[in-house]
C-alpha cells in the first residue's frame, strides 16, 4: 500500500474517531451499533437510555407549559419563546432514535468506505489528487470546528442568561427572583432556593444531550461524505486513463479488461454507499429540513422581539447553529450529486474510440448510470441540495413575516 493511500485511511480514521468524541458523551458508539437487536444496543448504551428519558422528561415538562401558558393567557412572545427549545429536543430525541435503530447499517457504512479504500490501495496517488483529499478534510475540519464553536458559546449562554438576570433584579428590586435557562413546568416550585438547583442542572444536562443528539450523527454524515466525494474524484481520474495513450489497442490484455471491471465494481460500491447513507438519514434529513425551517423563522422572530439583550445572545446562537448546520447537510448532498455526474464526463473523455466494441459497451453502461446522480433526500420529498437550502430559506423568512404580522396585529 503506497504512502497516499496510508494517508487516506489514516484520515479516515482520524475523522471517526473525531465523530466518536461528540457521540460518546451522549451514550452512543459506533461499534455499539452493531449488535443485532434494539434491546441489546440499549443495554450496552446505557449511558443514552438515561439521557433519552432525560431529555423526554423536559419534552413533557415543556409541552405542559405550553398548554399551561395556552390555558392562561400568555403572551404571544412567551410562547414563541419556548418553540424553538421545544422544537430542538423533539429533533434530537427522535433523530438519535433512527441513528440507533439503524446501528448495523452505519457500521455497513463505514465498513463500505475502508472497502473502497483498501480496492484502491494499489493506485498511486497525484499531487492534485491530494490537494483534492486535503481540501475535503479541511472543509469536514471547518464544518465541525465552526458548530463546535457555535455550541460552545450558545449553551454556556443560556447557562449563564438567568444567572445575569438574577444578578440585575437583585441589584435593582433588592430581591432575589430565581429564573431558569428554559420554560418548563414541574411538579415542584421551580423558584424555591431548594429546588432550583435540580431545575437548573436538568435543564441544561437536556440541552447538551439535544445539541450532540442532533450534531453527532450528522457529523458522520460530513465525514462519510467528504471521503465518498474524494472516492467520486479518484474514480474519476482513473477512469479518464484506463485507455492509455501510447498502447496500441489491439494490444491491450486481460490484464487492461480487468481493470476496467475493478472500476465498474468500484462505481458500483460508492453507489451501494450513497444509498447507505440515504437509508440512514432519509427519515432524519425529513425531520431536519421541517425542524430547521420553524427554528430560523422562531429564533430570528425571537431575537426581533426580546428586549432582554441577556435572552438575545443566546437565541442568536441558536439561529447561527440551525443555519449552519442544514448549510453544511446540504453543502455535502450538493457535493455528492455532482461529483457523482462527472463519471458520465470521465467515461467519454476516456478515449473510447480506440477500444474495441464490447469495451464501449461498459463504457455506454457506465456513462448512463452516472448520468442518474447519487443524492441524498428528504424521504425522497426533496433532494438534499443548495436548491433545498434556498428553499429552507425562503420558507422560513415567509412564516416571519408571517409571524411579525401577527405580532404587530
Amino acid at each position: 500500500m503506497s504512502r497516499e493511500r496510508n494517508c487516506e485511511t489514516d484520515l479516515f480514521d482520524e475523522a471517526i474517531r473525531k465523530v466518536q468524541a461528540y457521540l460518546k458523551p451522549i451514550g452512543l458508539q459506533i461499534d455499539y451499533l452493531s449488535h443485532r437487536t434494539i434491546w441489546k444496543r440499549l443495554r450496552v448504551m446505557w449511558l443514552f437510555s438515561i439521557n433519552t428519558l432525560w431529555i423526554i422528561t423536559s419534552i413533557c415538562s415543556q409541552m405542559a407549559w405550553l398548554i399551561h401558558g395556552i390555558v392562561t393567557g400568555k403572551s404571544f412572545i412567551q410562547l414563541t419563546n419556548l418553540a424553538p427549545c421545544l422544537a430542538f429536543c423533539l429533533q434530537s430525541n427522535i433523530q438519535s432514535l433512527y441513528f440507533v435503530k439503524h446501528g448495523r447499517k452505519v457500521c455497513d457504512l463505514v465498513q463500505a468506505i475502508r472497502t473502497l479504500q483498501s480496492m484502491t490501495a494499489e493506485n498511486k496517488l497525484k499531487e492534485v489528487d491530494i490537494q483534492f483529499l486535503k481540501s475535503q478534510m479541511k472543509m469536514f475540519y471547518f464544518a465541525v470546528n465552526s458548530l463546535t464553536i457555535i455550541i460552545a458559546i450558545g449553551v454556556p449562554a443560556f447557562g449563564i442568561s438567568p444567572l445575569i438576570t438574577i444578578a440585575v433584579n437583585y441589584y435593582s428590586k433588592g430581591e432575589v427572583e430565581l429564573v431558569l435557562p428554559f420554560l418548563l413546568l414541574y411538579p415542584f416550585d421551580s423558584t424555591d432556593i431548594r429546588f432550583w438547583p435540580i431545575a437548573y442542572i436538568h435543564q441544561m444536562w437536556a440541552a447538551v444531550f439535544a445539541v450532540l443528539g442532533v450534531l453527532g450523527p450528522y457529523f458522520l454524515c460530513y465525514a462519510c461524505s467528504a471521503f465518498i466525494v474524494f472516492q467520486f474524484h479518484v474514480l474519476q481520474n482513473d477512469l479518464e486513463n484506463v485507455i492509455p495513450i501510447n498502447v496500441n489497442v489491439q494490444l491491450m490484455d486481460e490484464d487492461f479488461k480487468k481493470n476496467l471491471l475493478k472500476i465498474i465494481d468500484r462505481h458500483r460500491k460508492l453507489i451501494e454507499c450513497v444509498d447507505l447513507m440515504e437509508f440512514i438519514y432519509t427519515e432524519s434529513i425529513l425531520l431536519n429540513v421541517v425542524m430547521s425551517t420553524l427554528l430560523i423563522c422562531l429564533t430570528g422572530f425571537n431575537v426581533m422581539t426580546i428586549k432582554d439583550f441577556t435572552l438575545v445572545v443566546p437565541f442568536l446562537e441558536f439561529l447561527m447553529m440551525g443555519f449552519t448546520q442544514i448549510y453544511f447537510l446540504c453543502y455535502y448532498g450538493d457535493m455528492i450529486m455532482i461529483y457523482s455526474m462527472k463519471v458520465s464526463d470521465a467515461a467519454y473523455n476516456c478515449q473510447w474510440y480506440r477500444a474495441e466494441k464490447s469495451i464501449v459497451n461498459y463504457l455506454m453502461i457506465i456513462s448512463t448510470r452516472a448520468r442518474k446522480p447519487c443524492k441524498m433526500t428528504a424521504l425522497r420529498f426533496s433532494d438534499v441540495n443548495f436548491k433545498t437550502f434556498t428553499k429552507i430559506l425562503s420558507s422560513s423568512w415567509s412564516y416571519f413575516a408571517l409571524l411579525t404580522s401577527l405580532y404587530r396585529e
